[in-house]
């Protein structure tokens, strides 16, 4: 609250007295010119709310992040929620390289089941994928290393990356990246490093047709371009899961689509506590 200046602050209390939401307020508190990063933080403040700490890009009006020596453009900003989209984040060999190393370990893709956790295969996830540590070849340490300094968050946070591959046809239905915490199976996944509080989603190769990332709730689109990247948060300002995240692979009409997701978590991935 303390960032706001004295009027906007009355107004926030003013409002909170009168029953508003966050949710109500916050279209005015953007309006007024404030970026999300001072407006959220201020209503969970006046709500009782702790703010927490999210991945994202520093705040500022450069279009060209150097991330490690490496010059990454920022081609959308979207601030509530928060949704980020990268355009060179990998260069074509990167891509390709990543691409080959993951080509010997395809498997049919799993699903988290919520009421038991275990990682099962699914209707609505029909592409193949390969999974590997974090830091496991000096290409991923590299990547790693970029990916923290672009979005402020530590390596050790992060799960190791995972691509998939979509052949025409494949698609990968609308779901979530977050763990509910009120579903009984996501409780072992959440012990090991918390909460999911982010997700990036590389795209390897361009596709001929189809295969965009789909977020309904936003009316949003990304199309696969080699190398283009497109970040969102998976809660929001004060931690809590965000349903606005829901997103769809949607189907490869001609062509591959082949990605790199990388998860990141609310603490050391793998630690308890």
């Amino acid at each position: 609250m303390e960032n706001l200046p004295a009027e906007w602050r009355n107004w926030i209390e003013e409002n909170v007295a009168r029953g508003c939401t966050r949710e109500s307020m916050l279209p005015m508190l953007l309006g007024g010119g404030f970026t999300a990063d001072v407006a959220e933080p201020a209503l969970a403040e006046a709500f009782g709310r702790k703010p927490v700490a999210r991945p994202g890009i520093a705040q500022g009006d450069s279009h060209c992040l150097s991330c490690h020596g490496h010059s990454v453009h920022v081609a959308m900003v979207l601030s509530n929620p928060k949704v980020l989209l990268f355009d060179g984040l990998l260069t074509a060999q990167e891509c390709d390289a990543l691409i080959a190393l993951a080509q010997a370990r395809m498997e049919p893709s799993t699903v988290i089941d919520d009421q038991n956790g275990a990682a099962v295969p699914h209707a609505d996830r029909t592409s193949a994928g390969a999974s590997f540590q974090r830091g496991e070849f000096e290409l991923l340490a590299t990547l790693e290393a970029r990916i923290a300094a672009l979005l402020n968050w530590p390596v050790e946070n992060g799960e190791g990356l995972q691509v998939l591959r979509y052949a025409p046809g494949s698609e990968y239905k609308a779901h979530f990246d977050y763990f509910d915490p009120a579903k009984p199976g996501n409780a072992e996944h959440l012990a090991q490093g918390g909460q999911r509080v982010g997700t990036l989603i590389i795209y390897l190769c361009d596709v001929e047709a189809g295969g965009s990332t789909r977020f309904p709730s936003l009316g949003l689109d990304v199309r696969p371009r080699q190398g283009s990247a497109v970040f969102f948060a998976d809660v929001d300002a004060t931690g809590d899961i965000d349903p606005r995240t829901l997103h769809a692979g949607m189907p490869v009409i001609s062509g591959v689509k082949v990605i790199a997701t990388k998860w990141l978590r609310e603490r050391a991935y793998g630690s308890t506590g």
